[in-house]
């Protein structure tokens, strides 16, 4: 080494410490479940200010999020179901839970579930649930009749379901027609999507320091980075080995003039 040479290495660091900058090399391996350590190559890394679960609360606070009341508004039910969508905070009609939440009340008074709660049961007629006895053709000649004929069933019904909950099981085999649970999933997941492109805009504009990529050796380096505390993450990019999939989100601490080595793995990643 020429004596040139050896001045220009003895001052790199004395610089960078001067200038208040640092240098960070991270070499990241990820292990399967049974498995050995591989290197996780062209990977990308991340120095930011913040932590990443701050800086998606900002852009939630940012985003509106989707409405369920004029969502549910804009559903083809009756006025009944839709106050008891919102009473709830659910469009959900299918499932254990859905069945099990359901009170007399909501079964009776509302007109979708009363028509899918006789449906289900229309088996048991003749076996302990009540049988319509109003005629179609009193309807017309005698609407008096028909309504107290009607009123009367349905009390019949609503005494049913007292002394028999469990009758419930099924019905909503009969909503099917009505359901908008999926459709307001896909709702909320746009909404999630859009948090996190706005997550990202806002790192990208206030919060990164500096980014890289891990090589073929699964090394990546931050040379010249400002000093200061950051978090070293790889945002919401799982890397995956195997059955794992493993996100990072680890605090470095750089002073000027550093050259900071860090090994990320298994058991500083958070797993999902």
């Amino acid at each position: 080494m020429t004596l040139l040479a050896a001045c220009a290495c003895l001052a790199a660091p004395l610089l960078a410490a001067a200038q208040g900058t640092a240098s960070l090399e991270i070499r990241v391996l990820a292990t399967p479940t049974g498995g050995r350590a591989e290197k996780v190559m062209q990977h990308g890394f991340y120095l930011v200010r913040e932590k990443l679960e701050i800086i998606e609360a900002q852009a939630r606070t940012q985003t509106p999020p989707p409405d369920l009341a004029a969502f549910v508004d804009a559903l083809k039910v009756s006025p009944e179901l839709k106050e008891w969508m919102k009473k709830n905070k659910t469009v959900t009609v299918q499932g254990d839970d859905f069945i099990s939440s359901l009170k007399v009340d909501d079964v009776m008074d509302i007109p979708e579930f009363r028509a899918a709660y006789a449906a289900r049961n229309q088996s048991m007629v003749g076996l302990g649930f009540p049988k319509p006895k109003a005629k179609l053709s009193d309807r017309e000649k005698d609407p008096a009749k028909w309504e107290a004929s009607e009123k009367r069933y349905w009390s019949e019904v609503r005494s049913y379901l007292i002394l028999h909950p469990e009758s419930k099981q099924g019905m909503d085999e009969h909503l099917l027609a009505i359901t908008a649970a999926t459709d307001w999933k896909n709702r909320q997941a746009r909404y999630e999507q859009e948090v996190r492109q706005r997550a990202l805009q806002l790192l990208h504009a206030q919060y990164l320091v500096a980014q890289a990529e891990t090589d073929l050796e699964g090394v990546a380096r931050f040379p010249s980075v400002p000093a200061g505390r950051y978090w070293l993450s790889n945002l919401w990019n799982e890397a995956r080995a195997g059955d794992v999939r493993l996100q990072w989100e680890v605090p470095v601490e750089l002073r000027p003039g550093q050259s900071l080595y860090l090994e990320l793995s298994n058991a500083n990643a958070r797993l999902r």
